[in-house]
């Protein structure tokens, strides 16, 4: 019996499948294909596709992995084959399609920036692509490459006689068991800001604190089924040793992200505490939050304040010496001015600035 291997949903690189698993959304990548092949172990094997297209690159991994497949491989489009996902059909022994089943072919698209340049470089770039996917074509329908290019510059989307009578299919489908929905297939590609952001999103949850947590444990990256919203059951969190397996590079790029971020912060807290250690009587304040994980911020509102209450202990305390000294009872030369309420209150608002300068690292 032929092995059944599903292709669902749009093309992508190994590199963002995750994503898609996270938001519940089926793909198609050369990773995923190339092991159901090998599962097949030469066997025949029938192609289940359904599918918007996507990463040509990609699409282009998979039909060299079917056509350097031993075995009878055979395409049955259940919904539509489009774009790259045409790519599936053209590499297979066989192709059919079910009676509500599409086929769409294009030129192929990309986004540019830049000056004139750039622009005729891709110009240069989608040229060489769209001939190469017209002589993939040729080589399931023999159409000629000017039939195949008209087909693509104009975006032909066939029906299922349309693609049997061009040569995309070689028969129509009658078989009640295959289940034809004339629902949106999903088969678009994310946009790769999108991609980027989510992965972006899924970095800063994974990594805590210097470490990687289980994505189980955190409530706002729970998968999104996409097709229902209920769970009922179909839980499909992935956690560490699932990352860790499926997702190897991943998981040894978010650790060595964690683990530099922790050392990176705890040597910035340390620094920080240790440039004021210099203030007067700042000493053990810093040792003492170096030990119990406080912040530079937190330290030194606890100096400014220690400083305050040592300028006014150091204040009563001169002030009893020179009581206890006697030198009030000295009849002096020239009566001195009494300080004014200005003048006291800037002396003392000199000290406390000359204590902040010393917790900066010193006097300016």
């Amino acid at each position: 019996m032929a092995k059944k291997i599903k292709l669902n949903g749009p093309v992508v690189s190994g590199g963002n499948s995750f994503i898609y698993d996270w938001l519940g959304i089926e793909t198609i990548s050369p990773k995923r294909v190339i092991s159901e092949l090998d599962k097949a172990g030469g066997d025949d094997v029938e192609l289940y596709i359904n599918s918007g297209g996507g990463s040509v690159y990609a699409a282009g991994e998979i039909y060299a992995a079917l056509k350097e497949y031993k075995g009878k491989k055979t395409s049955k489009i259940t919904g539509v084959a489009a774009s790259a996902a045409t790519f599936f059909i053209s590499a297979s022994d066989e192709v059919l399609i079910s009676p509500l089943g599409t086929v769409m072919v294009h030129n192929a698209s990309i986004n540019t920036s830049g000056d004139k340049g750039d622009h005729s470089s891709s110009l240069e770039l989608l040229e060489g692509i769209d001939k190469s996917i017209a002589k993939v074509y040729q080589s399931k329908t023999k159409l000629s490459e000017q039939e195949v290019l008209d087909l693509m510059n104009k975006t032909t989307w066939m029906s299922a006689e349309k693609a049997v009578q061009l040569g995309f299919a070689d028969g129509i489908l009658f078989d009640d068991e295959i289940e034809v929905s004339n629902s949106d297939p999903s088969g678009m590609e994310l946009p790769q800001d999108v991609l980027d952001k989510l992965k972006n999103e899924l970095l800063k949850n994974m990594i805590k604190d210097g470490g990687i947590i289980d994505l189980q444990s955190t409530a706002s990256i729970e998968p999104i089924n996409l097709a229902q919203s209920t769970n009922e059951g179909n839980d499909r969190s992935m956690d560490l040793e699932k990352l860790k397996a499926e997702h190897s590079d991943l998981y040894n790029s978010i650790m060595n992200e964690g683990v530099k971020q922790g050392e990176e912060k705890e040597r910035g807290r340390i620094t920080a505490l240790n440039a004021l250690a210099n203030a007067p009587g700042a000493a053990e304040i810093v040792a003492n939050a170096i030990k119990d994980g406080k912040t530079a911020g937190e330290t030194a509102l606890e100096i400014v304040k220690a400083s305050a209450e040592r300028l006014t202990d150091e204040g009563k305390r001169r002030l009893n010496d020179s009581k206890n000294s006697g030198v009030t009872n000295v009849e002096p030369d020239e009566a001195p001015e009494n300080p004014s309420a200005e003048a006291v209150q800037k002396a003392e608002a000199d000290a406390m600035i000359e204590e902040i300068k010393n917790l900066r690292g010193g006097r300016k």
